[in-house]
């Protein structure tokens, strides 16, 4: 008896269809046992979209059709598995590769390579179909935006709880601790401090989980908290298959469209405290040189060790920090002048600068040479911190194992999929409507991955570093390797650094504080 994995998903026109994706998984299950195939898989895709790389049924089926699980896949039609003729080519090869044959139930027969001309044809016009059906949809969501009749908010935000279509009101208790973030940044504390104080005072994220400083960022300075809705900030790309931002003149700002957290004048008076805080630390200093002309310009501080440190010889802008230097995979240093103006090529760019590009390992090894000279004695106890940053380590190594950790996700994927095959169960014989089976299978699904990645990642540690001492003698090699106590001596000397010229013949010349 020949093994059939069925693969149904509903189209973009049918999703309003009461039942329309039980009544498609149930007739292909008729279908192929009409044909006398057993049934070996079957993939409900409760997402419609064009993008084959987010919808997880389908890379379900990629996947499994590489493990030989069944010899035919059965679909209802070209379109109803994609809509790009590149995924669906794609496909094809994928099902030519692993000599399984393809089922259009709809035609009432199999895929052959005669049909490679027609079907590419059908294929192509499914994605033309697509891409017109996202202009309207587009141009619809546009018009309802400028006519302000409705703010379209389909996720959960922290703070609110929607009542109805573009109704919510507020959650107090979330709405509390939003207040509370605000408070703390007015005293002056960081969003990694704000984090985990709320944290601590029951702040909880919808998941459960602990709000990152990240996200209290965005909520704090966000329109959203004094009531305001900002829309058509990104617009969608049908043919990059990806959102694209959309120029700040065209944002559709609706005032009121939530009931507040704080009030507008508190929110800009706390982000101007934030702004103030942050320049602090990106403000540029322009010091005269002793004979006039061009000045010197310094940064004071910075994301690296060495930000606003670096500085120009030839035309005193500081150096930017880069990911590559000459196509090296290592980190690097660039002037600023050359980042935006690039060479002078030889005079024909008087904008540009000729100073030498910076790796940032050779940069480090100069001053570490300098910085061992001036304080030898830092250097001497080099030993001693590497001990002692060993011993620390070792103690937070010497915890019980993950292997508790892993059978419980284990348990739990088994009990989420145990949910999965419920739900299909339930969506089959009517008892759940489409809409419920979407919602509770996604989040199923959901929950699911994320436990099988935690068990991966366990696996890999595991496998990695099978006991207590081996990843002990993992770290202190990777110490010694990287000389990294060596590294944290010198960024702790660095501070005692004003600025560190860059000459083109690649001298460096230390200014110290």
């Amino acid at each position: 008896m020949e093994r059939v994995g069925i693969y149904n998903r509903c189209s973009t026109e049918e999703e309003s269809q009461k039942n329309a994706l039980m009544a498609q998984a149930q007739e292909s299950r008729e279908m192929a046992e009409k044909l006398g195939w057993r049934i070996a898989a079957q993939y409900i895709e409760a997402e419609t979209g064009t993008i084959a790389s987010r919808r997880s049924g389908y890379q379900e089926l990629l996947a499994d059709m590489e493990e030989d699980k069944f010899d035919i896949v059965m679909i209802k039609s070209i379109d109803r598995l994609t809509r790009s003729a590149k995924d669906w080519y794609f496909f094809l090869s994928r099902l030519t590769a692993n000599r399984l044959r393809l089922y259009i139930y709809i035609e009432r027969k199999f895929y052959t390579p005669d049909d490679n001309l027609i079907s590419g044809i059908k294929a192509i016009l499914a994605e033309d179909f697509s891409r017109e059906l996202s202009k309207k949809i587009k141009n619809a969501h546009r018009r309802r935006q400028e006519k302000k009749s409705g703010c379209n908010i389909t996720c959960e935000m922290f703070g609110w709880n929607k009542v109805a279509r573009d109704v919510f009101e507020l959650n107090e208790e979330e709405a509390a601790y939003y207040r509370a973030a605000f408070d703390l940044a007015g005293e002056g504390k960081g969003f990694y401090t704000i984090s985990n104080i709320l944290y601590e005072m029951g702040a909880r994220g919808r998941n459960g989980q602990k709000i990152s400083e990240v996200q209290w960022r965005k909520m704090l300075y966000t329109p959203r908290a004094h009531g305001a809705v900002v829309l058509n900030k990104r617009t969608y790309n049908f043919d990059a298959k990806r959102y694209e931002a959309v120029p700040e003149k065209d944002w559709i700002v609706m005032e009121n469209a939530l009931p507040p957290i704080v009030s507008e004048k508190y929110q800009q008076e706390i982000i101007g405290l934030l702004q103030k805080r942050a320049e602090k630390y990106r403000q540029k200093i322009r010091r005269p040189e002793e004979k006039g002309g061009k000045g010197i310009e310094r940064g004071c501080y910075g994301k690296y060790a060495l930000s606003g440190k670096l500085l120009c010889a030839s035309c005193g802008r500081v150096y930017y920090h880069t990911g590559s230097v000459k196509g090296e995979k290592n980190a690097g240093w660039k002037c600023a002048t050359f980042l935006r103006s690039g060479r002078t090529r030889q005079g024909e760019n008087p904008a540009g600068c000729d100073n030498r590009n910076l790796k940032e390992g050779e940069v480090f090894d100069a001053l570490t040479e300098i910085f061992r000279e001036r304080r030898p004695a830092w250097y001497g106890e080099e030993a001693a911190l590497r001990g002692d940053f060993l011993r620390l380590v070792a103690k937070i190594l010497d915890v019980p194992g993950e292997e508790g950790e892993a059978k419980g996700l284990e348990r739990e994927c088994k009990r989420l999929k145990k949910r999965q095959e419920t739900l299909m169960e339930k969506l089959l014989k009517g008892v759940i409507s489409d809409e419920d089976f979407k919602k509770y299978h996604g989040e199923a699904a959901r929950r699911q991955k994320e436990a099988e990645d935690k068990i991966e990642c366990i696996k890999s540690r595991k496998s990695q570093y099978n006991n207590y001492e081996t990843r002990l003698q993992k770290i202190k090699e990777e110490i010694e390797r990287e000389k990294l106590t060596e590294r944290a001596i010198t960024e702790e000397l660095l501070k005692e650094v004003e600025r560190v010229t860059v000459h083109k013949d690649g001298g460096l010349e230390v200014s110290f504080s």
